[in-house]
């Protein structure tokens, strides 16, 4: 996706997007994936899952068996934040099975591994030295060929079908993140249509996802839809569907987690992702989203707690900047508290998820660092308050601990 965002002088919006075609709420995974793939006529499928599921449930080993004579194989060994040697593993896999699509089943993780084997296979990627030609650096930095998309020639060679298990929202974008484990950072890599193809969200089988991970990845979107509300770069229609995102997360996580077997509480989660990630590679995030990326290659936090421990800060740090903005998104939040950095706390806190750095593992010796890496970092350079520096990143990191 991409988007020009309107001027002061009211100039136009263009809206370019993805090559996603279909998503499928509140659907039956093995039935609508059986479907699809003889929708596409697909004859070779790698199911790349998450280790728990593929290992510990009937709903997985009835998802498999919808393939039938389609199912090529399976991958159920990616690590957490997409380490590098994990998606090499997978492109070897894809290539020695000749996958002709990719169903991804769980987080964030599996999903952005797809991606950049989707990456890889229309580049003809053969080697790691190869791919980070392809890769954005946390400082800035880039490959030669990253974001270049006069690269990418025709139809892409092999695409992806999403069956989300988190609510991370990866599943809306061109974009994917891998770690690099010898220097715990993270890389960014982009391609025109390694978005999915389809979605497919089933919430039976998210019940199989731990209870704080579900949580903690819906204030993870949450974190999309605020970042993005408060960007430069959105416009109107992009606003109402942020702002609805909030209030269906507001409203349907609690009842999630009252009562983690309520389905329709779930599905609700789900479409509340779908309404946040509208803007995903379309509009820039700020400090929150950027801050994390740091907390979670170096600190290894999951992505879902950067949010949750990070949001509430840098709204507050930001909160002179934008206050009609963020008296939108704290009515949008029901006013749980005065303002929206305390309503986002309140909200956090009452699904059990934590709100400090100390929480999350954070020692108060790696906070110069994180500011460091930090303040470098292009996403945190689009926080809508500028920061100057480490020093800038500091006091929000001290709102946070």
């Amino acid at each position: 996706m991409a988007a020009i965002p309107p001027t002061a002088t009211g100039a136009g919006i263009e809206f370019n997007y993805s090559e996603l075609k279909n998503v499928f709420a509140g659907a039956h995974a093995p039935v609508a994936l059986a479907n699809l793939v003889e929708r596409l006529g697909m004859q070779r499928v790698l199911l790349v899952a998450s280790n728990s599921l593929s290992q510990a449930t009937d709903d997985f080993t009835e998802l498999q068996a919808a393939l039938g004579s389609n199912f090529a194989g399976l991958f159920h060994s990616i690590g957490s934040h997409t380490p590098r040697a994990d998606v090499m593993r997978v492109l070897e896999v894809a290539r020695e099975t000749d996958a002709d699509l990719l169903v991804s089943l769980g987080g964030g993780s599996i999903i952005d591994a797809c991606k950049v084997v989707q990456l890889a296979i229309d580049q003809g990627v053969e080697s790691e030295a190869q791919l980070i030609e392809y890769a954005q650096y946390g400082d800035g930095t880039r490959g030669s060929k990253y974001a270049d998309f006069s690269l990418f020639k025709g139809d892409p060679k092999i695409r992806q079908v999403a069956i989300p298990t988190t609510l991370s929202g990866a599943e809306f974008s061109n974009n994917a993140g891998v770690l690099n484990t010898e220097i715990a950072a993270k890389e960014g890599y982009r391609g025109i249509d390694i978005c999915p193809h389809s979605i497919i969200y089933d919430p039976q089988l998210s019940v199989h996802t731990p209870q704080w991970l579900w949580l903690s990845t819906a204030i993870r979107s949450l974190d999309h839809a605020i970042e993005g509300y408060c960007s430069a770069d959105t416009h109107p229609f992009l606003d109402g569907h942020f702002l609805h995102a909030m209030d269906l997360f507001a409203s349907s996580l609690p009842e999630c987690k009252g009562d983690p077997a309520n389905l329709a509480a779930r599905s609700l989660n789900q479409q509340a992702v779908w309404l946040a990630c509208c803007g995903l590679g379309t509009v820039s995030h700020g400090a929150s989203h950027g801050i994390g990326y740091i907390l979670g290659s170096l600190c290894g936090v999951p992505h879902g707690y950067t949010s949750c421990v990070m949001l509430p800060a840098v709204l507050a740090w930001n909160a002179k900047q934008q206050p009609h903005r963020q008296k939108a998104i704290n009515e949008a939040l029901g006013n749980i508290e005065p303002s929206a950095a305390a309503s986002v706390k309140a909200l956090v806190a009452s699904l059990g998820l934590p709100t400090s750095l100390r929480a999350v593992g954070v020692t108060i010796e790696q906070l110069p660092d994180i500011a460091q890496r930090a303040a470098q970092h292009p996403v945190v350079r689009n926080n809508p308050r500028k920061i100057d520096g480490a020093d800038d990143v500091m006091e929000i990191l001290e709102l946070a601990w």
